[in-house]
């Protein structure tokens, strides 16, 4: 008796549930802001090595893989809402995405070229704790064009919660990338934080011809993300969304050529506009 108590209990919660959904009201047209917090990390397809100076492709694939590391940046967007039907929206703004990665170059530093432009600094001994800390950054403006859909009945227990899935594409233009040093334990004259040109050195019999990166600058992102959104009020709520942004082509093409996958948290308000 107690089992069909039980079961008889939980399907009574359940319609509560599904009539307080019901009596929700739905925008038609919404508008959202948001910051994103998110981590790039190197996705690298090919190599230009300076084989007459020496090096290899199988050498640099070795010394990247153990120096590269994630970069943390912070994405914006701004976006509005066009209700379907009353789970489901079609998504249209704009976005600046950051993305890039980090090199690390540690210890011995003595007669080390830090970069092309930089050279070496004479006072520059191996002493204590020394890094390099070589920064590829890269900026796009993005439009978006995205599906969302509300995943009901999934209510964590709070009555004005509500859980969405939401997946789409956004077409970017390369603004600007750039190469930052960030120097740890030294400074250079330059200072501890700094950008250079992104350079591919090759050497020739004149010397080392140092000819700059190319610049990818028309590019596309898939986005998909799970956004948990609360009520705040009846003209106002607020999101968390872990969200994952993957270009659909490389960012630069260099010494390294690479694509710059990201993973993130989205945090934002959503307004009504009806």
């Amino acid at each position: 008796m107690r089992k069909y108590i039980s079961i008889f209990g939980f399907f009574a919660f359940l319609g509560v549930a599904c009539g307080q959904q019901l009596r929700e009201k739905k925008w038609t047209n919404s508008l959202s802001i948001s910051t994103t917090p998110n981590w790039s990390i190197a996705l690298i397809v090919g190599y230009q090595p300076d084989v007459a100076g020496g090096f290899t492709e199988s050498q640099l694939s070795d010394s990247f893989s153990k120096s590269d590391r994630s970069l943390k940046t912070f994405n914006f967007d701004i976006n509005y809402h066009k209700k379907i039907n009353g789970y489901s929206n079609f998504v249209f703004g704009v976005a600046m995405v950051n993305n890039g990665f980090t090199r690390i170059k540690e210890g011995q530093m003595f007669k080390y070229i830090i970069h092309p432009d930089v050279g070496i600094y004479p006072n520059l001994v191996s002493a204590g704790m020394m890094e390099v800390h070589y920064e590829y950054r890269s900026r796009f403006i993005a439009g978006m064009f995205a599906y969302e859909k509300r995943m009901d009945g999934v209510r964590f227990q709070l009555e004005n919660a509500s859980l969405w899935y939401q997946v789409g594409v956004m077409p970017a233009l390369q603004v600007n990338h750039e190469l930052r040093i960030h120097t740890v334990g030294f400074t250079m004259p330059q200072g501890d934080n700094f950008v250079v040109n992104d350079y591919v050195a090759n050497t020739v019999d004149t010397g080392v011809l140092l000819t700059p990166s190319t610049l990818v600058k028309g590019n596309a992102f898939f986005t998909a993300s799970m956004r948990m959104e609360y009520n705040l009020d009846k003209g106002v709520h607020i999101y968390a969304s872990p969200k994952i942004l993957f270009p659909l082509l490389p960012n630069n093409k260099g010494v390294q050529t690479y694509f710059s996958p990201q993973i993130g948290l989205e945090l934002g308000l959503r307004i009504p506009l009806d």
